[in-house]
């Protein structure tokens, strides 16, 4: 097995393992997660924004196109939706 597959493997492993851990949460409990989420996306928007640009200028030298680097492409607006996205899955009923 390569080493991305063994990676993939090991995410598969915890991720299945996470989803049972969460879904024993009560609703409180995983909304107040969801809602801290969010927060730290805002508030951590500089490091973010500094790991993205130094993934997009890797990803021009490798060649992708325009359209690639424009989905893969992190602003401050974006980091804002996103935020404001997992708000509202925070507000939808269990």
């Amino acid at each position: 097995m390569s080493d991305l597959e063994t990676q993939i493997h090991d995410l598969g492993r915890r991720a299945r393992a996470a989803s049972r851990a969460l879904a024993r949460l009560t609703t409180g409990e995983k909304n107040h997660a969801l809602l801290a989420m969010a927060d730290e996306l805002v508030a951590a928007a500089a490091p973010i924004l500094a790991a993205n640009a130094r993934d997009l200028a890797q990803a021009r030298t490798d060649g992708l196109s325009t359209a690639m680097l424009d989905r893969l492409t992190l602003t401050e607006a974006r980091l804002a939706a996103m935020a404001e996205g997992v708000r509202q899955v925070a507000a939808l009923p269990d």
